[in-house]
């Protein structure tokens, strides 16, 4: 009506006596009611069932236990020691609980993580999921985890890449395993670790085989023995030392020694097939090893013919056979009617040999002993 006005509060005034009514009233009013909005009832919270899942706000810790605030009149708490294997939870975040019971002498909610991990932990499960847990025993046929509270099976085949003899060894150890079936009804849940461990096995394989060149020599683990030769470990990447080069090596020392799981070889790459992911092997053979084989055939007394590669003011050395090369002594030269030249044949008698120095003192055929003040 013209010439007429009612003045009504404004609600977002900051002078509240400006407004002719209390903070409930003024409450009651945005909300579209009569009368102040009614707070939620604590005791809503003891008709939960046990197991019932519940989030609420870490605001302090007291005698062990963390207290949770559910809601702005309802409270719980949480043992402390269900994150034993872990850090406390910070104050102000969140947890995600499960409702154990009601504790009316406290007026408090008795909660729990471990059951609400549990069953978030099975809402999350699927094939391939990876996880961590620790071995609680031994079982028949494996271990048992303990993962976020669930009980899992690790078949023996399954811990390692290679056969465990002993599975209590890892009874308190964490573990980290694949999923790879479970039966949330059953509670079942089977892991591997196995599967893991091929799979960094396989990427380490990868990279180390890239890094590897034919005729490289390097020092390397046997790590199985089977029918074909010896799996030896480069770091890695495997090899394969056949069986045929065993026997050789054995032929060429005279003497058969097996080769041990664990032992560490020096071997040469022979050949690398990229493509197959293999590599074969074969001993490597140190200069002085072959010298020392190819000698094993001769002894102080014995004679033979060589021919003459190199003359010097100090004797004369000669090649008994390709890799064997003898020393004249000056003292040994003065007794022959002709001076030796490069390239002749000479015969000669082994005076002496040296394994470690790798030295073999020889002495012309029909040369006498020197005498002692003889210059040498």
């Amino acid at each position: 009506m013209a010439g007429s006005s009612r003045d009504f509060p404004d609600p977002f005034e900051d002078d509240q006596e400006a407004i002719d009514m209390s903070d409930e009233e003024l409450e009651a009013l945005l909300l579209g009611s009569g009368s102040p909005a009614a707070e939620p009832e604590s005791a809503s919270v003891e008709s939960l069932e046990a197991g019932a899942r519940i989030s609420g706000m870490v605001i302090d810790f007291r005698g062990g236990e963390i207290l949770v605030e559910i809601d702005s009149k309802t409270h719980g708490v949480v043992d402390e020691s269900e994150f034993e294997d872990e850090d406390l939870p910070a104050i102000g975040s969140t947890l995600q609980a499960s409702f154990v019971r009601f504790d009316a002498a406290r007026a408090l909610a008795v909660l729990s993580v471990r059951g609400a991990r549990k069953e978030i932990f099975w809402d999350e499960l699927r094939p391939g999921l990876l996880v961590e847990g620790t071995v609680t025993e031994v079982n028949k046929g494996g271990l048992t985890l303990d993962i976020r509270g669930a009980r899992a099976f690790l078949p023996i085949s399954q811990i390692e890449r290679e056969r465990v003899e002993d599975p209590s060894a890892y009874v308190g150890a964490r573990l980290r395993c694949e999923v790879t079936s479970f039966d949330r009804a059953d509670q079942n849940l089977v892991v591997s670790r196995r599967a893991i461990l091929e799979r960094e096995a396989a990427e380490l394989r990868g990279k180390a085989l890239a890094r590897l060149g034919e005729g490289e020599v390097l020092k390397g683990t046997v790590v199985r023995l089977i029918d074909a030769g010896a799996i030896v470990d480069l770091g890695g990447a495997e090899g394969l030392l056949h069986s045929s080069k065993i026997r050789e090596r054995h032929q060429e020392l005279g003497r058969e020694k097996s080769l041990e799981v664990g032992q560490q070889i020096e071997v040469t790459i022979v050949r690398i097939d990229r493509e197959r992911g293999r590599v074969s092997l074969d001993f490597h053979r140190l200069a002085g090893e072959t010298w020392s084989r190819s000698v094993e055939g001769y002894s102080a007394g014995d004679e033979a013919t060589g021919w003459i590669t190199n003359v010097t003011p100090d004797g004369a050395a000669v090649s008994l056979e390709e890799g064997v090369e003898g020393w004249i002594p000056r003292r040994y030269l003065l007794d022959l009617t002709e001076p030796p030249r490069r390239g002749s044949l000479i015969r000669v008698t082994i005076a002496s040999i040296d394994l470690d120095e790798h030295r073999i003192e020889l002495r012309p055929q029909g040369a006498g002993e020197p005498e002692d003040d003889e210059p040498s």
